[in-house]
């Protein structure tokens, strides 16, 4: 019983942590030691492998976009919040 405890709480240590770094592990910008913790978390998290997932696609989509918008875009943006129900 202790033992579950105890590995419950390392877990929820390391699901914590992990989703603190999420953002990082993407943009290569923690230490090696780290990048292998959060890849062994999300490996074995079902939560933290669709947030990261999730964050992947998010990255690329913005990477995909026009370095400039096109004309009008942010008005027709307007239009669409304000009809929005």
């Amino acid at each position: 019983m202790i033992r579950r405890f105890l590995a419950h709480r390392r877990y929820m240590r390391e699901h914590r942590w992990t989703h603190t770094h999420l953002s990082e592990y993407l943009d290569e910008e923690l230490a090696a030691r780290d990048a292998d913790r959060v890849a062994e978390h999300v490996s074995i998290c079902p939560h933290c492998r669709r947030v990261l997932a999730t964050l992947r696609r998010t990255l690329e989509g913005l990477r995909s976009l026009p370095a400039e918008p096109r004309p009008g875009l942010a008005e027709e943006v307007i239009d669409h919040l304000w009809q929005a129900p």
